[in-house]
C-alpha cells in the first residue's frame, strides 16, 4: 500500500510518502524549523529518501533541524536537493543571501551526508513499487537558478493575492487569463523539483512550487496534448494551488479528478489557494471520469476561508459537483 501523509507546515509543504510493503519512506520537503521539530518526529525517525524541492523557506527550513539531528537522532538514506555543490555548473562569484539554502548545504557537508541534484528526465526508484519521474527542473532552468545563486537578494516574492470583498463569478474567473510570472523573474520556482510517482498503475503529481510552463513543456515533449492528456489519479497542486503558479494550458493537457493542497491558508500578502485556480480546473478540467472534482486540504477549510475569503460557495459546489475536503492522510492500494 501506498500511505501519504500531506504534513501540517502551516503555509509550507511536508509530505511522508511510504510503501508500507517495502517499508522504504520518502519525505518531500520539509517546511518551517517548527514542522520538524512538532510534527515530522512524531510521524517518524527515519527516512531512506529525502527530497528537497527548492530553496524558499517553507519547504527547506525544517529541514536544517533535521540534518543537524542526523545521524544519532534522526536516520536519513539519500538526500536529493539542487544546490550549486550537487550540480556541477561555472558561477559568478558575490553575496550569498539565501541563508537557509547555504546553511543547509554547509550542515550537509559537515555531516559528510550525500547530496546530489535532479533534473527533467531523470528516474528515482524508491522502492519495488514506486519510482519517480523527474519532470522539472530542465537542465537550462537549472542552470540558470545555480548562476543566479550566489547574487541573489530575494529568494521569492509574494504572491498578488490579498482578501476581496467583491466575489467574481466562478464562471468568469474559470475563464480569465494565465497570471504566471516570467521563468527568469521566477526562476527560483523555475528551479523546483516536480515529479510523476508511479505505483503500480497508480499515476500522482507532485509539483512542488514548480513554474508551469516547464511543466508542460516536458508534457509536450512526452507527447502529452490536449487531444492525449495525461491521466492522474492525484496532483498535488504547485505553490498551494496559487494562481500564479497554474497556467490554462496545463489544466487543458491533464485528466485528473483529485487535487491535494497543502496550506493553512497562507499570510499577509500572500494568501492561498486562489478561488481562481479552483475555479478553472472545477469547470476546464477533464475530470477522468468521474461525476465529482475533489480538492483536499489539511487545515480546516473553514479556518482557510476565515484567513483569505471565500473559496466554493455552496451553491457553487452543488452546481458544479465540487467537493472540498479535510484529509491529509492517503491510502492508494
Amino acid at each position: 500500500m501506498l500511505k501519504i501523509t500531506n504534513i501540517q507546515a502551516k503555509c509550507g509543504d511536508s509530505f511522508l510518502i511510504e510503501d508500507t510493503d517495502n517499508s522504504k519512506k520518502l519525505l518531500l520537503d520539509c517546511g518551517f524549523k517548527l514542522t520538524f521539530q512538532y510534527k515530522i518526529k512524531q510521524l517518524t525517525s527515519s527516512v531512506d529518501y529525502l527530497i528537497l524541492t527548492h530553496s524558499d523557506e517553507d519547504h527547506i527550513n525544517g529541514a536544517i533541524p533535521l540534518i543537524e539531528d542526523y545521524p544519532h537522532k534522526f536516520s536519513v538514506g539519500k538526500v536529493f536537493v539542487n544546490v550549486p555543490s550537487s550540480y556541477e555548473i561555472k558561477a559568478e562569484s558575490g553575496d550569498i543571501s539565501i541563508l537557509q539554502a547555504i546553511t543547509l548545504e554547509n550542515l550537509l557537508k559537515e555531516k559528510e551526508l550525500s547530496y546530489q541534484s535532479l533534473v527533467s528526465g531523470e528516474t528515482v526508484r524508491i522502492s519495488k513499487n514506486i519510482s519517480l519521474e523527474i519532470i522539472s527542473p530542465s537542465k537550462e532552468d537549472l542552470e540558470y537558478f545555480i548562476g543566479q545563486y550566489k547574487s541573489l537578494k530575494d529568494s521569492s516574492s509574494p504572491d498578488p493575492i490579498s482578501k476581496n470583498s467583491n466575489i467574481i463569478s466562478i464562471e468568469t474567473l474559470a475563464k480569465g487569463k494565465d497570471l504566471y510570472k516570467s521563468k527568469k523573474s521566477d526562476f527560483t520556482n523555475a528551479a523546483s523539483i516536480a515529479f510523476i510517482l508511479s505505483y503500480k498503475n497508480k499515476k500522482l503529481l507532485f509539483l512542488g512550487d514548480a513554474h508551469p510552463t516547464v511543466i508542460t513543456d516536458y508534457l509536450e515533449k512526452i507527447g502529452i496534448s490536449r487531444d492525449q492528456k495525461y491521466i492522474f489519479d492525484y496532483i498535488k497542486l504547485s505553490h498551494h494551488g496559487s494562481i500564479t503558479s497554474i497556467s490554462n494550458k496545463f489544466i487543458s493537457m491533464i485528466s485528473c479528478s483529485n487535487y491535494i493542497l497543502s496550506t493553512n491558508g497562507g499570510k499577509a500578502r500572500s494568501l492561498h489557494p486562489s478561488r481562481e485556480t479552483l475555479a478553472k480546473l472545477a469547470l476546464n478540467v477533464d475530470r477522468n471520469g468521474s461525476d465529482d472534482i475533489n480538492f483536499f486540504f489539511n487545515y480546516p477549510i473553514e479556518e482557510i476561508i476565515a484567513r483569505n475569503g471565500l473559496l466554493i460557495s455552496p451553491e457553487e459546489r452543488t452546481k458544479y459537483n465540487i467537493k472540498l475536503i479535510e484529509q491529509s492522510s492517503f491510502c492508494i492500494k
